[in-house]
């Protein structure tokens, strides 16, 4: 996953909802801690207010609605090294 951008444009942040880490959560069905690492990871929107960490309801919902995928749409490929049956023998390690 990629870092989010972390402007909240469009977010009135005198009218939007405050959320705990345990409420994205629920929102989410997600535990706390994945939504702490999400955070320190900076994937996930948030607002520091000194050591507390909150998020924007709006701004969460926004988010998991950029990630959504569309029917029909094509997942990334990633492509991957894998050692060749051979490897060992020839030493040369890794199968092109």
């Amino acid at each position: 996953m990629e870092p989010v951008d972390h402007d909240v444009a469009g977010v009135d942040p005198h009218h939007d909802e405050l959320l705990t880490a345990a409420e994205v959560g629920e929102l989410l069905r997600l535990s706390p801690a994945w939504v702490y690492e999400e955070t320190r990871r900076r994937r996930i929107p948030h607002v520091r207010l000194g050591r507390y960490v909150r998020y924007h309801r709006s701004a969460v919902e926004k988010w998991i609605g950029g990630l959504e995928c569309q029917a029909g749409a094509l997942a990334p490929v990633t492509r991957t090294r894998t050692r060749s049956a051979d490897s060992g023998a020839t030493g040369r390690g890794l199968a092109e």
